[in-house]
Order: structure tokens, then C-alpha cells, then sequence
């Protein structure tokens, strides 16, 4: 008999967490599972999913708190999901809490958690009303996650936080970030005019503005920047770039964007005060750039290699970002020396290799 697989993602909008679920739902084994999404609202990936003959619902309740009673009831009771072959897999950490309680404790079905962000994030705060809401999530995370049927992280540093947090052991898969590793391009010897790109929610916690400082610093005519994304920042950031009179861009994302940036590029940036997965350093190392990042918690140092495949920086420093930027205009064939290393180690993010590893861990439930 078939096992029911339901991913719960409150926002599913464009992003890490909406794009991860989307592979996870198109490369899993047809034949084993029948496969359900519910969002609230909107699901942003709903004509790409049902394509990939996978069941989409969209509740029209705002607030987790009070869709859950009502997931169970009309969603899944009505279309006989029952608690024997249904794993309800929740995937952000307040709505994880939410489903333990509810699905898990109240209804008894079977839940697997997926820890997307990295255990650090509940430290960083953007107003009173943010710090609240943390301190709380993380209170209920360290008495409810112990009440999982399985924990996945995206990080194995992020697999050993939860783990020591809450005292229950948790796994790791990455998350199926490159289909394929692509061939090796032939090395620059020396670059005039170093193009810097940047990918990313142009929020607070992506901390955009690191790398319009540092780039502020130094010699305007060898640098220039683009940062591609959408968000409530972009104002603030523009400000910045006028202010300082700097050779930069920001352009709305998308995905054709992206590919076309990252041909055009000499450098990839990463400036998050935290990441749980920046898929876009995996994407970007796949594409050849070299990579600076922030020490940003989660994945970024197994995919960098602990610093031997890329060059780390501490975060809020954009002194300390301008030096590394200009190391990497000035002797650019080491750096990329440093990406080819990262590079050769990227089969560990392939959609075949996680694939596998994910649906062990829900085949044991």
C-alpha cells in the first residue's frame, strides 16, 4: 500500500523553502507514495506541482494557529488520508511546533519536521514584537520537537544543533539543490573590472547592505554589483547605492535572471546573518564564481568546505568584506582555485543522492 506524504508549507510562495518542496515532490517515487501539498493561501508552485500529478490545496485561513483544525478535518479526514499510511510533514519551525501539537498530540498522526533555517536565527531580532516571537518559538521547539516521529535538517551543523537542543536525535539531507555538476570553465588570469553578484529575499536578515558598504571603501572602477531579488528593503538598499555612488544594480528576480548573472559574474557574495541552505552558493560555485560568505550558520561551511573551498568573512564587518574583495580582484586564479575544490565536492547536493536519503528516513516511520 501507497504512503501518503503531505507537505505543509504555510507560505508557499517563491523561495528556498516553496523551491526545496517542489523537488523533493517531483523526484520522489511515484509508485510508493501519493503526495499532497497544503498551503494557506496561495501556493505559488501549484501549476508546476499538479503537472507533477501531485495533489494541491489551498487553505483560505491566514493564520497556522487556526488552519490546522481545519486541515484535519476537511482535508484530511475527508479525503481518507488516515493516521496508518499519512506522514504529515511540516516544515517551518512555529509551524512545526503548531502541527506537533495538533496533528501529533491532539489527532495522533504521524509527523516528520523539517528544520529549514538554522537553530542561531531565534538569536537575531528586527523589533520587540520579532524578539517575542522567537524567544517563544524557541521555548516551544525545546518542548515539543522531542515529539516527532523524525527530524530533518538541511545542514549537518544544523542536525547537531537540534539534536543538543532537544535532547532527540534528527537527520540530515540536503536539500536537491543541482541536478547535475557542470563542466569545469577554463580560469582567468586576471579580471580589469570585477562583477560581483548577489542573490536574495532584500530583507534585513540578508544583510545586502555588508556588501554596498565594503564595495564603498574601495576603488569604485574595478567593481561592480548586482544584487537580484525582491523584497520590502529595495528602497533602503537604492538609498545606500546613491549615497555611496556606487557602480551597482538591483534587478527583480527570476530564475532566467539568475542563470544569466551568474555568466556574467567574477563573484558570488553571501551576506546572511543566517542561512539554513543557501542554494544560491551552491548554484553560483556550480557556475564558477569564487565565493566570499558571511559566517552564517547552517550549511554554508559543509558546502565551503570549512574556509578550503571559499573565504569566510565575519558578518556586520564590511571592513573586513572589502579587504577579502579586493584579495580576490588582485590574485583572482587563487580563488578560483578554492571554488574547483568546492566545486569537486558538489556531488554531495544532487537531487539522486538526497533523494535516496530522504525517502529512507520516511520509509522507517
Amino acid at each position: 500500500m501507497k504512503k501518503n506524504i503531505i507537505f505543509f508549507l504555510p507560505n508557499f510562495s517563491k523561495g528556498g523553502a516553496g523551491n526545496s518542496i517542489l523537488k523533493l515532490c517531483k523526484n520522489l517515487n511515484k509508485k510508493k507514495y501519493n503526495i499532497f501539498t497544503i498551503s494557506l493561501k496561495k501556493n505559488s508552485y501549484k501549476t508546476e506541482l499538479e503537472k507533477n500529478h501531485i495533489k494541491v490545496f489551498e487553505v483560505n485561513i491566514s493564520k497556522t494557529i487556526f488552519a490546522l483544525n481545519f486541515i484535519v478535518k476537511n482535508i484530511l479526514k475527508k479525503n481518507k488520508l488516515d493516521k496508518k499510511s499519512s506522514i504529515f510533514i511540516s516544515n517551518i519551525n512555529y509551524a512545526n511546533v503548531l502541527s506537533l501539537i495538533v496533528l501529533k498530540i491532539i489527532y495522533s498522526y504521524k509527523v516528520a519536521i523539517i528544520e529549514r533555517t538554522p537553530l542561531q536565527e531565534l538569536d537575531y531580532f528586527y523589533g520587540v514584537i520579532d524578539f517575542f516571537k522567537k524567544k517563544i518559538t524557541k521555548i516551544l521547539m525545546f518542548f515539543f520537537y522531542k515529539k516527532a516521529d523524525l527530524i530533518i535538517c538541511n545542514s549537518k551543523k544544523t542536525s547537531i544543533d537540534i539534536k543538543n537542543f532537544v535532547s532527540k536525535d534528527s537527520k540530515y539531507v540536503y536539500p536537491l539543490t543541482i541536478t547535475k555538476i557542470k563542466k569545469k570553465k577554463l580560469g582567468t588570469k586576471k579580471i580589469k573590472i570585477l562583477k560581483i553578484l548577489s542573490i536574495g529575499r532584500l530583507s534585513k536578515e540578508k544583510n545586502f547592505k555588508d556588501i554596498i558598504k565594503s564595495i564603498s571603501l574601495l576603488n569604485f572602477k574595478f567593481f561592480e554589483l548586482v544584487l537580484l531579488g525582491n523584497g520590502k528593503e529595495k528602497n533602503f538598499l537604492n538609498s545606500l547605492i546613491n549615497r555611496y555612488k556606487i557602480k551597482a544594480k538591483i534587478i527583480n528576480f527570476s530564475e532566467k535572471k539568475a542563470q544569466e548573472y551568474f555568466k556574467k559574474s567574477h563573484l558570488y557574495i553571501n551576506s546572511s546573518h543566517f542561512e539554513g541552505f543557501p542554494n544560491a552558493v551552491v548554484d553560483a560555485i556550480n557556475n564558477d564564481l569564487p565565493i566570499i560568505s558571511s559566517k552564517s550558520h547552517g550549511g554554508i561551511g559543509e558546502i565551503l568546505l570549512n574556509g578550503k573551498g571559499g573565504v569566510f568573512y565575519n558578518q556586520g564587518n564590511y571592513k573586513e568584506l572589502a579587504d577579502k574583495i579586493e584579495m580576490v580582484r588582485t590574485n583572482y586564479i587563487k580563488y578560483l582555485h578554492k571554488k574547483n575544490l568546492a566545486k569537486q565536492n558538489l556531488f554531495r547536493f544532487t537531487e539522486k543522492k538526497n533523494i535516496r536519503k530522504f525517502e529512507r528516513y520516511i520509509d522507517i516511520i
